[in-house]
């Protein structure tokens, strides 16, 4: 898909275009290297990929080329878990990496991932950017992670190759994958769908061999996947919201100067606020792109989803958030509700 970049994040398209985003390993004269790894695609025009490359531009020339980033996209370093694993231990020093593993390291990083916790994106942003969402960043350095800024995957939608997903009982009986999260799990299951929990780079060929019947994404990754060769229906469910985040090892942040330290840690802020909004006007036509693709896209009645979300999901949910203190995780819930 060819589009007109806007004036922002042209620049940094153009050098994500121009450099090979695996780095091959070769001698530096900078003081300090980043390997950065994500699992998304090497489309230099994805907003991930536009942020990611942003990131690399400003952190080399603030630096005077002391810092070096190089980047591995698609996996190349681990699925998602693995990479925040490396992180986690020292071994890779940043990634940008969705939230669905990021529960098994810090519990409170499931408030995420509950269903319908956020109206829309500009509340999501108000919570993320907020104390609430600080304060899950800080629960980071308990386990040797330091989380720098979120950025947008986008909300989550249904897709099949059986049929129009348009009130929750359409749901019943389809097998879905979803990400290795205990919340997304036991909410698809709650939904009336049975969910298999699967890594992504598995997903396309379980969904043409019929392992699954469908899945559920942000619309950029189900263009970029090009799920639209083996599903019809898009069902606009935006069931789950969708973050992900810069995180860095702890171990290999403690090493660096100050003066490093707050060059990287304002780059990453301002290259998560560059893909969010790239990712908002990009959406839009890629809607247009998939319907083009043959995709039936069709509006959800959330009526029941919301109910079953509320009533079943969140508070089965609080034990596990709020590792055990349930009070503690039911009043962040409803902070986040509360939000305007």
């Amino acid at each position: 898909m060819h589009r007109k970049l806007s004036a922002i994040t042209a620049a940094f398209v153009m050098m994500a275009g121009a450099m090979s985003l695996t780095v091959p390993v070769v001698a530096s004269a900078a003081d300090v290297t980043i390997k950065f790894a994500h699992n998304g695609n090497t489309n230099p025009e994805d907003p991930q990929n536009v942020g990611v490359a942003a990131f690399k531009e400003m952190v080399e020339e603030r630096s005077d080329g002391a810092i070096e980033v190089n980047i591995y996209p698609a996996g190349q370093l681990g699925d998602a878990r693995t990479i925040v694993e490396s992180v986690q231990m020292g071994s890779l020093e940043m990634g940008d990496v969705e939230n669905g593993p990021m529960g098994r390291f810090v519990p409170e990083a499931m408030l995420w991932d509950l269903p319908f916790i956020f109206r829309d994106i500009d509340h999501a942003h108000q919570v993320l950017d907020g104390p609430i969402g600080q304060q899950v960043q800080e629960a980071y350095l308990d386990v040797g992670i330091r989380h720098l800024a979120y950025n947008d995957g986008g909300f989550r939608y249904f897709t099949n190759d059986e049929r129009p997903i348009e009130t929750m009982a359409d749901l019943e009986g389809l097998k879905v994958r979803v990400m290795e999260s205990e919340v997304m799990i036991d909410t698809v299951n709650a939904f009336g769908a049975s969910a298999v929990p699967m890594s992504f780079g598995e997903l396309y060929s379980a969904l043409q061999q019929g392992v699954v019947d469908g899945q559920e994404n942000p619309m950029n990754l189900i263009y970029s996947q090009r799920f639209y060769e083996v599903q019809q229906y898009l069902s606009l469910s935006g069931h789950f919201y969708y973050p992900r985040q810069f995180i860095a090892s702890e171990r290999w942040w403690q090493g660096l100067s100050e003066e490093h330290q707050a060059i990287i840690a304002k780059a990453a802020k301002e290259a998560c606020d560059i893909q969010r909004a790239e990712l908002a006007s990009y959406e839009q036509e890629i809607r247009g792109v998939l319907e083009e693709k043959g995709m039936q896209i069709n509006e959800v009645d959330k009526s029941d989803f919301i109910e079953v979300a509320k009533q079943d999901i969140y508070p089965t949910s609080y034990e596990t958030i709020g590792e055990g203190d349930a009070d503690k995780a039911r009043e962040l819930v409803q902070r986040i509700l509360n939000t305007k």
